[in-house]
């Protein structure tokens, strides 16, 4: 009997923190695992903890709103790792401020890393997943987004997210990829 290959996972946003934590349990777990943090240096860490433990892990720096940083990492971890199956987009960044004080760039870096990164990594992963037959997407938010005062882009992203999902699912039903959503915190 052949023993199967080993499953790789991205976790985005994992240099510390949820993604951290994440990122350490599915390389428990078994999988192989690439740490994608804004700055790859940022990510080594992660990436020590795991492989200190055991585990299979690749640091990779990239920018989730930027198509070309993303798709080259994807790229990356398929060469090294081996084709990925698992996504956690949990990169996010936060810009608190009451809308009137809020600046066009802060707005855009907000929805870029949270909706545009989401769809970005998916979009580059989706390929794998789809020749794999076999995918998993968790897009992770937090529950301190359900309290929109002071945070003016919570109401859009949130949605937006939510409807990413719900279209990857339908559109994905063939291929056995599962796309899922969750908001870890306190209640």
């Amino acid at each position: 009997m052949t023993q199967s290959p080993q499953r790789v996972a991205i976790v985005t946003g994992a240099a510390r923190g949820i993604g951290a934590a994440t990122a350490q349990r599915l390389a428990a777990d078994g999988l192989a695992v690439a740490v994608v943090d804004l700055e790859e240096a940022a990510a080594a860490g992660t990436v020590e903890a795991i492989q200190a433990a055991g585990g299979q892990a690749l640091a990779v720096g990239a920018d989730v709103s930027d198509s070309a940083q993303v798709e080259a990492a994807v790229t990356r971890v398929a060469a090294e790792l081996g084709p990925p199956v698992v996504l956690v987009n949990n990169a996010g960044v936060t810009r608190d401020n009451l809308l009137f004080k809020m600046s066009e760039l802060d707005w855009d870096t907000v929805m870029g890393v949270h909706l545009r990164g989401s769809f970005l990594m998916t979009r580059a992963a989706q390929k794998y997943m789809v020749e794999q037959r076999f995918g998993r997407v968790v897009n992770l938010s937090s529950t301190s987004a359900l309290a929109t005062a002071g945070r003016p882009t919570t109401p859009p992203r949130r949605p937006g997210c939510r409807a990413s999902r719900r279209r990857s699912r339908s559109s994905w039903a063939s291929s056995a990829s599962r796309p899922t959503a969750s908001r870890p915190g306190s209640s």
